[in-house]
């Protein structure tokens, strides 16, 4: 029996004193979690997978010992073509926690465990694409229900303003997942 196995390369989040990084895309956004104060404090991250190089990436959405329903990120990456793998988390219990992995497709309850998709050509991810040296918004993300979307809130991004004064948020592409 073998097995194959990828590393998964965490993101740089953007400080708040730096540009744009020459050749790299910045992306921000918010996102609103599966759960509320029942995340005891845990981390959540998304996976995503450069369509063109196959790399596996991976960001926190949500902080440890965090427990705001909705939080903000803002991260870089390379220019290119990604789609939207897998959403990680992990529900406090009495005795730890339970983690759970899941796999991210447009129209699909992404809470079932018994997810049956043809994703062969990729039509059924959400995919969006960061162009070199460019500030992408990337919406809200809902990840609070089964059914996972992203809505345009871009107003609400203006408060970032004031934590990354070296970036000009009014010129942000929006990019939504689609």
């Amino acid at each position: 029996m073998s097995s194959i196995s990828q590393s998964i390369m965490q993101l740089k989040k953007l400080g708040r004193h730096q540009n744009i990084p020459d050749g790299m895309a910045v992306f921000y956004g918010s996102f609103i979690q599966r759960l509320g104060f029942t995340s005891g404090g845990f981390p959540q991250d998304i996976r995503l997978i450069n369509i063109e190089t196959n790399e596996i990436f991976s960001f926190r959405v949500k902080p440890t010992f965090v427990s705001f329903k909705e939080n903000d990120f803002i991260f870089m990456a390379k220019a290119g073509k990604y789609a939207i793998h897998s959403y990680w988390w992990t529900q406090s219990k009495w005795y730890g926690g339970k983690t759970y992995i899941e796999p991210i497709f447009k129209d699909v309850d992404t809470s079932d465990s018994e997810i049956q998709v043809d994703n062969e050509d990729g039509k059924n991810q959400f995919i969006f694409t960061l162009k070199s040296n460019t500030l992408n918004y990337l919406g809200t993300w809902h990840f609070d229900t089964g059914f996972v979307f992203f809505t345009d809130d871009s107003e609400q991004s203006i408060k970032l303003n004031n934590k990354f004064k070296k970036l000009d948020f009014s010129n942000s592409i929006v990019t939504l997942p689609k």
